[in-house]
C-alpha cells in the first residue's frame, strides 16, 4: 500500500492571519478610466507585464497609498496616454467585486471620463502594445474579463457587477 505525506507547508488560515495580522482584510483598488467618443472606447492592448498580455483593457493602474481615486484617475491619465483629466470631469460608473485564483479579490473602479484635454497617445508602449479607439458594439478579442464586463454592464446602465465569484460561498472560483 502506497501512502502519501499530507501536504506540508502553512495552512490558508496561516497565509491570511499573516497576511492580515489584525484581521482586516486589505484589498488592492483598480482605478479604470473609460475614455468615449461617439460610440467608441479607448483601448490598449496589455503586453509586457506579464499580466493579461495580450488582452485589450481600458487605460488603468492602482491606487497608491494617500491617493484618493480620482487622484488616481487623473495620475494614470498623464502617465499612460500624456492627458490631462480634472477630477471634476470624472464619472464613477461602474465597480466590480473582481476574484480570481491568481490574486486577492479585488475592488475595480471605473471612472469615465467627461472631458481631457490634448490627445491619447500611448506613453507607455513597454507595457502597451496597441492604443485605439473600438466601437462598442464590437469589441475585440480577448478582452481582459472584467473589463468586458464592466463595459457590457455600464453601457446597460448597471453599477455593479461581481466577476469571478461562485455563486452561493461567496469565495473565488476554484
Amino acid at each position: 500500500m502506497d501512502h502519501q505525506a499530507p501536504p506540508t507547508g502553512p495552512s490558508r488560515q496561516d497565509l491570511i492571519a499573516r497576511a492580515y495580522p489584525d484581521g482586516r482584510y486589505r484589498t488592492v483598488i483598480g482605478v479604470h478610466l473609460v475614455l468615449q467618443r461617439d460610440d467608441t472606447v479607448l483601448l490598449g492592448l496589455c503586453s509586457g507585464t506579464g499580466w493579461r498580455d495580450g488582452h485589450y483593457h481600458v487605460p488603468a493602474g492602482h491606487l497608491e497609498y494617500g491617493e484618493t481615486v480620482t487622484a488616481c484617475a487623473v495620475r494614470e491619465a498623464a502617465e499612460d496616454l500624456n492627458v490631462t483629466i480634472a477630477e471634476a470631469d470624472l464619472r464613477l460608473v461602474h465597480t466590480v467585486h473582481h476574484a480570481t485564483l491568481e490574486d486577492d479579490p479585488r475592488i475595480q473602479l471605473f471612472f469615465h471620463a467627461t472631458s481631457w484635454r490634448g490627445e491619447p497617445v500611448n506613453a507607455e508602449p513597454d507595457r502597451c502594445a496597441d492604443l485605439r479607439w473600438w466601437p462598442l458594439n464590437d469589441l475585440p478579442q480577448p478582452m481582459v474579463d472584467y473589463t468586458a464586463v464592466a463595459l457590457n454592464r455600464l453601457h446597460d446602465g448597471e453599477a455593479f457587477s461581481v466577476v469571478g465569484w461562485s455563486g452561493t460561498q461567496g469565495r473565488a472560483s476554484v
